[in-house]
């Protein structure tokens, strides 16, 4: 496990190549799971935080702890409450915004031992990024480090046929999951595989868990023998790869591993 410093500003630097937006295209934010929300001491599990895609230093903040869209400027350290009609669009891990929203001043924030901090509607709030998982780790390990994935993994509903297929399977399958804990897609797909492996109880498979550093660059060893892409899910029968799942899916991820298994 590595730490990554807990400066916001360094969590501009991800590890997939975007394109800043062209005068009267949208901006896009894309979600920052690396970032972890505290109010009044709590962590708020359910809190979204969203980055600019042209590397702007600048965080929206959605969380059903505060009536308030915050948006932060992490050069002046301001923090501003924002209108949420100035989402022009929204997809599951992305914002799109007619540039940087202005928003009424509330406060400044100070950093507290690597954690942002400041007060708004009464509640203090802190801010900071979160331990990056790096190399195999066990699944008790990603739920302790991530929460949210076992909260998501409870609200995803598998299609049944889908799932007691994958459950009667009888060849011994090991899945090969890479994953990290600061990719807003890992966040959506990975619960939903481990929703299905739980309800299809089949003790044949296998699952191993790769966390991905901030970067992409390690565990250079395993990312050399799977592959750099994230998330992805890849399916070994006898030592030999019977397929693989990159990103998102545009069918039900269940019967995309299904249609694996049945080749």
């Amino acid at each position: 496990m590595k730490r990554t410093p807990g400066i916001l500003l360094l969590s501009l630097i991800v590890a997939c190549s975007l394109h800043p937006a062209r005068a009267g295209e949208l901006s896009g934010w894309s979600e920052a799971p690396q970032f972890l929300v505290e109010i009044n001491g709590k962590t708020d599990l359910f809190a979204r935080v969203f980055q600019p895609q042209d590397y702007k230093p600048y965080l929206i903040i959605i969380s059903k702890g505060l009536k308030q869209v915050l948006l932060i400027n992490l050069t002046s350290k301001e923090v501003s409450a924002i209108d949420p009609a100035v989402f022009k669009k929204k997809e599951d891990v992305a914002l799109y915004t007619s540039g940087i929203p202005k928003g009424k001043k509330l406060v400044s924030y100070t950093v507290d031992k690597g954690t942002s901090v400041f007060t708004a509607e009464g509640k203090k709030v802190g801010v900071r990024i979160k331990e990056t998982l790096t190399g195999e780790v066990p699944l008790s390990i990603l739920l302790a480090h991530s929460p949210v994935y076992g909260l998501l993994r409870d609200a995803y509903k598998p299609k049944k046929s889908a799932v007691d297929f994958i459950k009667a399977y009888k060849k011994p399958v090991e899945v090969v999951v890479m994953f990290a804990t600061w990719c807003p897609t890992c966040k959506q797909m990975v619960p939903r595989l481990l929703r299905i492996l739980k309800d299809a109880a089949n003790p044949g498979i296998s699952p191993r868990f790769i966390g991905i550093a901030m970067g992409g660059s390690e565990p250079s060893e395993l990312l050399e023998k799977y592959g750099h892409d994230y998330p992805a899910f890849i399916f070994y029968e006898n030592g030999k790869e019977k397929g693989r799942i990159i990103g998102m899916t545009p069918n039900p991820i269940e019967e995309t591993i299904a249609a694996i298994l049945k080749k």
